[in-house]
């Protein structure tokens, strides 16, 4: 009785106090991350909270993937829940908050300190306040009016689409019967239309389009503000014959869109077009792109600071892509395999490969990231990953700088790693701690849910350490190293 006692004594000062890792996952895990901070997981990774120091600010935490809130600072705060459909991002300057596809809202402050906040959502209701202090108002198909929508400047309705006013750069159109009647004035422009019948737009300096029997009928001349040479015409008797002409080029569709050909003396601009198949387009000395097609074994496009070159289509795709920062290269065999590679003029380099449903990786001189397996088929998006690949990921390893940390299904393997200490811990069974104290290297076991834990440093004898169940029970402040930490394989390894 007196040495059941003694034994529950003793264990009982051995529990973990709320200071130190404690990793029995995938029921719970609290454990030192590299850099210093502090994780908190529960249910193998649904639950999840961070902290920027043991017992410091949070700045993430969540319960996946029904919400994840993270808070970086600087007045920054942003909640994913049901990613991708639910969002509230908050900034010193504007929140959004959006549930898909019930509505949005917009606020933002500008920088004269005036507020402009908008509203859309089901069922297809729209409220917007702007700078001037007023307010628009829109319930459709009611009534309402809507500002800076797509090109327009203004639309107004009522009873859409029996009646509709649109206003874009002065010039104003009345619908009747959306699209079936309109009147277009103002700014130069007029017009009318009776679809399909027939309709007429004129803009003074800029364009004149009519047609018969849309879309059989149908002619247009553009660009009338340059000199006559320079404009541009075009007409059509749909779809069986179309010709379109602006200086010296010219062009010719027959049964469109299968049979096409263009060309320009002046530029040596040439294009055959039997769509889908083939399609043959050589620019000459004009800007346009150079095109190979024969549908679908292989396809070819350079122009526009990109080269994209198809196999098989839609399966494989080379592209290679130049910007005036940085240069592009991928390639992509779906959907098993993408690979990208960008090298930044400032010598910077950042590789992308994803085989799926097996790995993905990326390497960078900002560091590196490999997980196993990738079940997902889409292409990297980290706001899914966080909320839905904890779920599948049977292991996952990242490296920034002098961080490394890896992570298996469920929590089960953890690895902290830093300048300072390097830690590892399989749940309950066994844990590791190296570090270094004096410039010596110093390593701490624990065994059966911290039951069983001793340290051993250079050049000193075995020195057994009291049980902290349920283990490992590393305090969650890490040591600060004189130099840096060193792990198994990294050089003076301590004794074993």
């Amino acid at each position: 009785m007196v040495g059941s006692l003694a034994l529950a004594g003793f264990l009982a000062a051995g529990c973990a106090s709320y200071a130190t890792d404690r990793h029995v996952a995938p029921l719970f895990t609290q454990l030192s991350t590299a850099g210093g901070g502090e994780q908190i997981e529960a249910a193998g990774g649904a639950f999840v909270l961070q902290r920027d120091a043991p017992g410091g600010e949070i700045t993430e935490f969540g319960l996946r993937p029904l919400f994840l809130h993270s808070h970086p600072g600087e007045g920054r705060r942003k909640t994913e829940f049901l990613a991708p459909l639910g969002l509230v991002s908050i900034t010193p300057d504007e929140q959004l908050s959006r549930l898909l596809p019930f509505g949005q809202y917009q606020r933002r402050t500008h920088a004269d300190g005036t507020r402009t906040w908008s509203y859309f959502g089901f069922p297809l209701v729209y409220f917007a306040s702007f700078p001037d202090g007023r307010t628009v108002r829109a319930w459709l198909p009611v009534a309402g009016r809507v500002e800076k929508l797509l090109t327009f400047d203004k639309i107004d309705f009522a009873l859409w689409p029996l009646y509709m006013r649109t206003e874009r750069d002065g010039r104003v159109a009345h619908h009747f019967l959306f699209p079936f009647f309109r009147f277009l004035s103002g700014e130069g422009a007029e017009g009318w239309r009776v679809w399909p019948l027939a309709g007429h737009a004129h803009l003074e300096g800029n364009y004149d389009r009519w047609f018969f029997l849309w879309p059989f009928v149908s002619f247009e001349r553009d660009k009338l503000s340059l000199p006559p040479e320079r404009r541009r015409s075009r007409w059509s008797v749909f779809p069986f014959f179309g010709r379109a002409r602006q200086g010296s080029f010219e062009a010719t569709t027959v049964l469109w869109p299968f049979f096409g050909y263009a060309r320009d003396p002046r530029s040596g601009f040439r294009s055959w077009d039997v769509w889908p198949l083939v399609r043959v387009q050589r620019p000459g000395t004009s800007k346009a792109a150079k095109r190979t097609r024969l549908w679908p074994l292989w396809s070819r496009f350079e122009g526009d600071g990109m080269t994209s070159t198809w196999w098989l289509w839609p399966f494989v795709n080379s592209r290679e892509e130049t910007y005036l920062d940085h240069t592009r290269n991928a390639l992509r065999v779906t959907p098993f395999y993408d690979g990208d590679h960008v090298k930044r003029a400032d010598g910077g380099e950042q590789r992308t490969e994803k085989v799926w449903p097996l790995y993905q990786s990326q390497r960078g001189s900002e560091g590196s990231r490999f997980s196993f397996p990738a079940l997902s088929p889409l292409w990297h998006m980290p706001q899914l990953e966080r909320h839905y690949s904890w779920l599948w990921t049977v292991f996952a390893r990242e490296e920034r700088g002098e961080h490394l940390r890896e992570r298996s299904l469920l929590g089960l393997w953890r690895r902290e790693k830093d300048a300072d200490e390097d830690r590892r811990s399989l749940a309950g069974l066994w844990a590791r701690r190296d570090y270094r104290r004096a410039g010596r290297a110093v390593r701490e076991t624990s065994l059966l849910f911290g039951l069983v834990r001793w340290r051993s440093a250079a050049g000193e004898s075995l020195e057994w350490m009291a049980p902290s169940l349920p283990g490992p029970g590393w305090p969650l402040e890490r040591v600060r190293s004189t130099g840096p930490a060193t792990a198994p394989g990294d050089g003076d390894a301590p004794p074993r």
